[in-house]
């Protein structure tokens, strides 16, 4: 007995040591008017240094633990790399809702949608390897403007721009995501050629962050896609060399001019553009990668609706007939827009420099020549004022809805997607209406529902046939009743006698 004890009081005393262990090794910090305790993080201060160059990596079973008497609304991550799912649990509850389900490399989690309340303390556990650079808490009130409150891509865009790096959606196409995506509120979709987490294997910390912040200053809601194609440099004024150069250097990779006309017809298939806008098909000043992403939409836009052509994208989402695509400085059929008008629902800038603002986020990026370029130092305020590569200056490449006469508008003879619901929704209710309408008086139950009628014309009763099936049930209860009595009183007088 007294050895039983002994074994228990040893057992009890390691479940002690295991909890005061785990205690321990959850360091504390309070951070704007948050207590929080980490485990599983090294150096987790960096997580609330405001400064996106330091970051932490999780170890096995991290987590984070925020509590707050004022009430926990929001939760703003800016990951290092793209996370894998992790769970958010409110610690008095228990309740728990995945996060990191759509891959943002920023997310806000609005932690009054997913629970219905702001909460006093939360739980975030991240898988191994996860790397963070700052986490923000949030209690009630209006979210700072530089809080990213992503919406998921685009399931239909009224306007895709296939850009081959990031910045040059605010170079070379400086004005279109502003004026498309904030003056006219359409849905737009950017879509990236190369990725820049990593460039000649080497980290990059800084340019995947101003990617976005770059877009969400241009008013882009929608979050961007990119390849997983690395960033490689060529240059000619010559298109030809300037595609072999490219073709060479993404061919060290094992990458292949064929691998990026199957990823922009994947794209265009995924989200079904009405209009697509790209590169110059001489890459601008020569660039071997503009050069490989303007020459790869000019096959895709056709690939894109030939059911044989790469047919697992087909076989996901469909072939798809895009209706104008436009080049940048194409020769024919040349429109010319004007980016230089300004917009109250810009605040009274122009898209011009509202595009401005967004390639001021590309910090990293100032160094070279394109700064100057698109800025002057102070001295270029509009889109007119540049004179070469001019990003008010298209081409039609090719169209399924006729040529344009107004010439200033990607968007001519296009109705946007948001158009089309709005009029399909209107007919389907002018056709229900009428529908009703034609119905006749015998086909009118007594609070005008259409009652159906069977091939005789004679009208079923929906009640006598819940009586009847109901009727059927009571029976074959009553059946199964009389064999359980039945059976009962079988084994009472056998036990009698036995008894006997």
């Amino acid at each position: 007995m007294i050895r039983n004890r002994l074994l228990l009081l040893v057992f009890f005393s390691l479940i002690i040591c295991l909890l005061t262990l785990g205690a321990a090794n959850a360091e504390e910090v309070e951070y704007n008017n948050c207590e929080i305790r980490v485990s599983g993080f090294d150096n987790y201060t960096k997580m609330f240094d405001s400064n996106r160059g330091t970051y932490v990596k999780a170890a096995l079973d991290s987590c984070i633990t925020l509590e707050s008497l004022e009430g926990i609304n929001g939760i703003y991550i800016e990951f290092d790399l793209i996370p894998e799912e992790w769970l958010l649990t409110d610690s008095t509850t228990g309740n728990s809702e995945v996060c990191g389900k759509y891959g943002f490399l920023h997310e806000y989690i609005d932690v009054v949608d997913l629970f219905g309340e702001g909460k006093n303390a939360l739980d975030l556990e991240f898988p191994e390897g996860v790397t963070i650079a700052d986490i923000y808490v949030f209690s009630e009130g209006e979210l700072p403007e530089w809080v990213q409150k992503w919406n998921t891509p685009c399931e239909e865009a009224d306007l895709m721009l296939i850009s081959s790096h990031s910045d040059d959606e605010q170079l070379f196409f400086a004005g279109v995501l502003p004026y498309y995506a904030i003056e006219r509120k359409l849905e737009v979709q950017v879509v990236y050629i190369v990725q820049h987490f990593e460039v000649g294997g080497i980290r990059d910390h800084k340019r995947p962050h101003e990617q976005l912040d770059g877009l969400w200053t241009v008013g882009v809601r929608n979050y961007p896609v990119m390849s997983d194609f690395p960033d490689v440099y060529s240059e000619s004024k010559n298109r030809e060399t300037a595609f072999a150069q490219a073709e060479k250097a993404f061919g060290t990779y094992g990458i292949t001019y064929d691998d990026f006309c199957e990823y922009i017809t994947g794209c265009i298939r995924r989200f079904k553009p009405l209009v697509i806008v790209s590169h110059d098909l001489n890459g601008e000043y020569g660039h071997g990668t503009h050069v490989f992403c303007a020459s790869a939409v000019t096959e895709a836009v056709e690939y894109a609706g030939d059911s044989y052509k790469y047919p697992e994208s087909c076989e996901e989402y469909g072939s798809w007939q895009v209706e104008k695509t436009y080049l940048h400085l194409y020769k024919e059929n040349q429109i010319a827009i004007d980016w230089d008008t300004p917009y109250e629902s810009m605040g009274g800038l122009t898209p011009f420099q509202i595009t401005q603002k967004g390639f001021d986020c590309h910090k990293s990026q100032h160094y070279t020549w394109f700064n100057n370029w698109l800025n002057g130092n102070g001295s270029i305020t509009k889109a007119s004022q540049i004179k070469y590569y001019s990003p008010c200056e298209y081409g039609l490449y090719r169209t399924t809805v006729g040529e344009d006469t107004q010439k200033n508008d990607f968007m001519e003879n296009i109705i946007p997607y948001s158009q089309r619901k709005a009029e399909k929704t209107e007919e389907e209710s002018k056709s229900e209406a009428t529908h009703d309408t034609n119905l006749s008086d015998s086909d009118m139950g007594t609070k005008g529902l259409v009652v159906p009628k069977d091939s005789a014309g004679k009208t079923k009763s929906k009640a006598n046939i819940k009586l009847i099936i109901t009727a059927v049930s009571f029976a074959v209860l009553f059946c199964v009743l009389i064999i359980v009595f039945a059976k009962v009183s079988v084994n009472n007088k056998m036990r009698r006698r036995r008894r006997r």
